[in-house]
């Protein structure tokens, strides 16, 4: 790729992260990608930067909505990379708050936008939008209750589990609504009311933010109002 391209990933320098390297591989969101031509806030013109200058484009569009809809313009998503280093037998989502992983951009501890890039605000570190309405602390206790659920849900090892995954099939998922209603203990359900519920807290609430179910989309994902997020 040659410097005039928009997109660049090499030459970059993480702040004490990707050069201390400590002999195995540092884990990054690899959602996340650098531009370095854009539109520098304040100014009025569309242009080439240099590597170090680079934004890091940390959300993206909402495509659970039509484009074109209100939602659709007005929200934006944040992805959670699956990690799977820790297991390839059921989604396991990276616990940290993105932009807070190992061999991540770190140079702010909030999001602070700094160009234009699609029509859309982004800064220069792998800090993301949602950084300004959760700690890593609770970011961490919501992942690792989903991960919990979804081990319990994909487990072979016991005769229950292995029965309702056959039920399922049969029944072309049937069986999991028949488990909501009858509100028996299927791991799986259970991850669409704690998801529910998570949706529910004031701090989601307040800001605006709420859990895309990762059941439904095959992916773990926050989406952003834009009366918080700051969207052109």
């Amino acid at each position: 790729m040659h410097k005039g391209d928009s997109t660049d990933n090499s030459g970059l320098k993480t702040a004490g992260t990707m050069e201390e390297v400590s002999g195995s591989p540092l884990f990054f969101n690899y959602h996340e990608f650098v531009v370095t031509k854009y539109q520098a806030i304040g100014e009025d013109v569309l242009k080439e930067h240099d590597i170090e200058d680079a934004l890091c484009i940390t959300h993206f569009p909402n495509i659970y909505y039509p484009e074109g809809s209100l939602e659709f313009k007005s929200t934006r998503i944040v992805r959670f990379p699956r990690r799977f280093d820790n297991s390839v037998y059921y989604p396991y989502f990276s616990e940290q708050l993105p932009g807070d992983e190992p061999a991540a951009l770190h140079t702010e501890a909030k999001f602070i936008p700094v160009g234009i890039y699609d029509g859309q605000y982004f800064g220069k570190s792998s800090t993301s939008p949602l950084s300004n309405y959760l700690t890593n602390d609770e970011c961490h206790k919501i992942v690792s209750t989903i991960n919990n659920f979804f081990r319990e849900g994909y487990s072979a090892d016991t005769g229950k589990n292995a029965l309702f995954n056959i039920l399922d099939i049969l029944t072309l998922n049937m069986w999991s609504i028949i488990c909501s209603l009858f509100n028996f203990k299927d791991p799986l359900v259970e991850l669409e009311r704690y998801v529910e519920r998570v949706n529910g807290q004031s701090t989601f609430k307040r800001n605006g933010i709420k859990l895309v179910s990762p059941r439904r989309s095959g992916y773990l994902s926050v989406c952003c109002s834009n009366y918080h997020l700051p969207l052109l």
